[in-house]
């Protein structure tokens, strides 16, 4: 379960330069579609700012400074060396819109966050097996944490 978020303001932000950056950063390829292609940045852009606002000012100058008709990959390496922070930024918004797309999700056969029980009375199979025996038999060892 994720926390709920409010949607962050998007306006300040060229929502088609940064799609064309990430279809440069992340094309159809292997079966995966394009960034463009599940409408990644304009369905989760507002969502993944809710949660991660420190991202909003690098990410704006990368897509201000970053021109999406000559861009390769080899340019946001070298972009990478002159402003770190909105490199980061970019990455990290384009991954996240990407992935939390539903579409991308099925592809990669990643169902979400899901829920599983624990029966603290299990053991798993190590602890069958006796791998933790010597630890056992060995009793415990540790030394007194100084006051």
């Amino acid at each position: 379960m994720t926390a709920a978020v409010s949607p962050a303001e998007t306006s300040d932000i060229d929502i088609g330069r940064l799609t064309a950056l990430a279809d440069v950063m992340l094309p159809a390829a292997h079966g995966m579609p394009a960034v463009s292609d599940v409408e990644a940045v304009e369905s989760y852009l507002a969502q993944v700012l809710g949660w991660r606002d420190d991202l909003r000012q690098p990410l704006v100058r990368a897509v201000d400074a970053l021109d999406p008709t000559s861009f390769t990959v080899d340019r946001l390496m070298a972009f990478h060396e002159e402003d770190e922070d909105a490199y980061v930024a970019l990455t990290s918004a384009v991954a996240a819109c990407y992935y939390f797309s539903p579409v991308v999700r099925e592809l990669i056969g990643y169902p979400g966050q899901v829920a599983k029980t624990y029966d603290p009375y299990a053991y798993t199979e190590w602890v069958a097996e006796g791998l933790l025996d010597p630890v056992v038999e060995r009793g415990p060892i540790w030394r007194e944490a100084p006051e």
